[in-house]
């Protein structure tokens, strides 16, 4: 969205919770909008960060996955740990099936053509399958890439470490997609903390009693045991179900995920993971919603 839409949309959700919004400052909405229940907020089911610049983020380039390549950490942090699950965009993928939404693969191939200089390797013909992919995608750019500008902000403060963290178990719970097959969006988490352990699978609770003993570790000593995210000597541990895996330099550069951030280098420079998200991904998204769904419409005549 641009920072216009943006301001409309969060207009348009207080509007929904009863505030007035004519003559006001977004910084008066927004504190009439805390001091609203809780559960009142979540029925909004809004997400997304107002955009930049705008009243309430002034920085043009905050939210942006560039600024974080290039954005020292704080000077006292002596180690950091940066992860992602190999499968966040479940959320995505829940809301899209929650929207009475047709020829997903169409609509998402048209767009890829109608943005990217190079689209081939992302265009996929079938629905289901091609919403998974796009989740993938979700996924790499806006989770995965986002770990990876998080790792190059870290080089910017010679003193500070960073670890790269892949969380890879399968949700068990999963509901809407295949059981075990996804490590979806908060279920690390979950997993981590510790609820519904009498409910795991057997085949589960390997990897998941390493990974809680690998960030208890982490919190104890402030590493991990093996050397430190570089872009020369990249590494990661990939938290599995039977365990934890080493991944190395050669095993990453040649992932699925690298593959992707590549292309959004060769398509934006360092802009290119940004591009991909907000002009292919969050473009995609934001246009399953009947509101905004008329601004593919031109796109698909054209390039679908």
């Amino acid at each position: 969205m641009t920072p216009d839409e943006h301001q409309r949309e969060f207009m348009y959700q207080a509007e929904k919770l009863g505030i007035e919004t004519r003559d006001r400052s977004m910084i008066d909405i927004a504190t009439e909008i805390v001091d609203h229940p809780i559960d009142a907020i979540r029925s909004l089911e809004y997400s997304g960060a107002p955009c930049c610049p705008s009243e309430l983020i002034l920085e043009e380039d905050w939210a942006t996955m560039r600024h974080a390549r290039h954005t020292r950490t704080i000077t006292w942090l002596e180690s950091q740990l940066m992860s992602s699950s190999t499968y966040d965009g479940s959320i995505s993928h829940l809301v899209a099936k929650g929207q009475e939404r047709t020829q997903l693969a169409k609509v998402f191939g048209a767009i890829c053509r109608a943005k990217l200089k190079d689209p081939q390797s992302l265009l996929c013909d079938d629905d289901d399958i091609g919403l998974v992919k796009i989740c993938q995608l979700v996924t790499d750019i806006g989770y995965y890439g986002a770990a990876v500008s998080g790792l190059l902000g870290g080089l910017e403060n010679s003193a500070t470490e960073s670890w790269f963290v892949l969380f890879d178990i399968g949700n068990p719970f999963s509901e809407k997609l295949e059981k075990g097959r996804f490590a979806t969006h908060t279920w690390d988490v979950v997993s981590l903390l510790g609820a519904h352990d009498n409910q795991l699978p057997a085949e589960c609770v390997q990897g998941i009693s390493e990974w809680r003993r690998m960030i208890v570790g982490y919190c104890y000593t402030g590493r991990l045991p093996y050397e430190a995210w570089k872009p020369t000597s990249q590494s990661a541990s990939l938290i599995q179900k039977d365990g934890i895996k080493h991944l190395d330099h050669t095993q990453l550069a040649n992932s699925r995920a690298q593959r992707l951030l590549q292309l959004a280098e060769q398509e934006g420079g360092e802009y290119g993971f940004d591009l991909l998200w907000e002009n292919v991904i969050r473009f995609f998204l934001k246009t399953g919603n009947p509101r905004y769904a008329h601004e593919v419409s031109d796109i698909i005549q054209k390039y679908g």
